[in-house]
This record gives C-alpha cells, sequence and structure tokens, in this order.
C-alpha cells in the first residue's frame, strides 16, 4: 500500500470502528426497547447481541495488526462490511480502488458469505 493511501486507510479504521460499535448498539437498542418481548426476554436478546456484536468487533478489527502490511487486507474487510463508504473508498489510489472492487466483485461470484471463513 503506497504512503497516501496508509494515511489514508490510518485515518479511516477509527472511523469504520465506530461505525460498527454504532451498528451494534443501535441491535441493541432496537432490542431492550422491544416492548413485544417480556423483559426478561429482552435482557436475554440483549445480552446475545452484546456477544455477537464483540465477535463480530474482534474479526472485523482484533485479527489485523494495525501494519501497513496488513492494511489492505483489512481495508477489504472494512469495505466487504460496507463500515467504508464508495465515496471513502475513492480517495484511495486508483490501484487500491481497482484492487478492491475485484476482490469484492470476486467474493460475489464464488457466493463467499460468511467473512470469518475468509
Amino acid at each position: 500500500m503506497n504512503e497516501s493511501d496508509w494515511k489514508r486507510y490510518s485515518a479511516l479504521r477509527p472511523v469504520a470502528h465506530e461505525r460498527m460499535c454504532v451498528q451494534i448498539m443501535e441491535k441493541v437498542e432496537r432490542t431492550v426497547l422491544d416492548k413485544t418481548l417480556e423483559p426478561y426476554d429482552r435482557i436475554e436478546a440483549s445480552e446475545e447481541l452484546l456477544k455477537a456484536g464483540q465477535k463480530e468487533l474482534y474479526w472485523a478489527f482484533g485479527v489485523f495488526r494495525f501494519s501497513r502490511h496488513e492494511a489492505g487486507s483489512h481495508l477489504l474487510g472494512l469495505c466487504a462490511r460496507e463500515l467504508i463508504t464508495a465515496e471513502e473508498l475513492s480517495g484511495f489510489s486508483a490501484e487500491t480502488q481497482e484492487w478492491v472492487r475485484h476482490c469484492l466483485a470476486d467474493r460475489e461470484v464464488h457466493g463467499i458469505e460468511d467473512l470469518e471463513a475468509e
């Protein structure tokens, strides 16, 4: 990854992390406020969502070191999880943008759904 892409990735990584945390908390909030469920069921469901969210955060961020060497793979994962917008991706070099698009298209062609399996 070239220097300008590394700087862009470094700036977007915490933004993507925050987005994922917000997504997780929104799911939990909807569950906590769901009056169609009994209170205890809301507690149980919320707890399960938090555990699943922590696991997802680990797979999205914890398995990658903050290094230039792993930045491309991590960027791809963030794009696959839609934590980086198309507009944000457009700020990367044409080479990086094309590589991400190619990998995401290849992923769709082969039906790879589970990011943990990659």
